[in-house]
C-alpha cells in the first residue's frame, strides 16, 4: 500500500475533515510525508473525471463530494441535522452575534430545541451577554460541518441562505 492509498483510506474512513498531525497519528507517517501524500492525491482527483475531491478548510483536508453532485444525491445522504435546524442554523450565522430571544421571536418555539441541538453539535456558542441576554455564534466546527471555508461575512451569508433553501 502507497503513502497516497493510506492517506486516502483515512480520510474516507474518517468522513471529516482532519489535519495534517492527525492523519500522521493515524496513519503512522511523518507529517511531510502525509503533506506530499495530499498534494499527489488532490492532484488526482482534479485529473480524473469523478464526482470526489480532496478538499482544504481551514488546515484540514476532507474527502467530499463535488459542489456539482451535492443537490443530487440529497435525497439518498443521510443528514445529520433536520431541514430546520440547518434553516435555524443559517439565521444564526447570519444575524450573528444574534440574541436568542430574537432568534425565538423569529422562528418560535422551535428555536429552542434548535438551539440545543446545535449547541450539542457544537456548531454554536450561547453565552450570556452585558445586558443578560443570550447571544448566539457559530463556532469554526460550524465552518466545517457545512464544508465552508472562512469568508467575507456578506458572502457567507449569501452561501448559507442558498445552502438552506432561505
Amino acid at each position: 500500500m502507497t503513502e497516497v492509498e493510506v492517506v486516502e483510506a483515512i480520510l474516507f474512513s474518517s468522513g471529516k475533515p482532519m489535519t495534517v498531525p492527525d492523519i500522521a497519528r493515524a496513519s503512522e507517517l511523518e507529517a511531510e510525508q502525509v503533506r506530499s501524500a495530499l498534494k499527489k492525491l488532490s492532484r488526482s482527483y482534479k485529473n480524473r473525471n469523478t464526482c470526489l475531491e480532496i478538499a482544504k478548510i481551514s488546515s484540514k483536508y476532507v474527502l467530499q463530494l463535488r459542489e456539482e453532485y451535492k443537490e443530487s444525491t440529497e435525497t439518498v445522504a443521510q443528514r445529520e441535522l433536520p431541514h430546520e435546524v440547518i434553516k435555524t442554523a443559517a439565521l444564526i450565522a447570519y444575524y450573528q452575534p444574534m440574541k436568542k430571544k430574537d432568534l425565538v421571536e423569529m422562528i418560535g418555539r422551535p428555536a429552542k430545541p434548535h438551539v440545543d441541538i446545535l449547541k450539542k453539535h457544537r456548531l454554536i456558542t450561547a453565552e450570556r451577554g452585558a445586558q443578560g441576554n443570550i447571544m448566539l455564534n457559530t463556532t469554526n466546527k460550524f465552518f466545517e460541518f457545512f464544508g465552508l471555508e472562512m469568508t467575507k461575512p456578506e458572502e457567507l451569508k449569501q452561501m448559507l441562505m442558498k445552502k438552506a433553501g432561505l
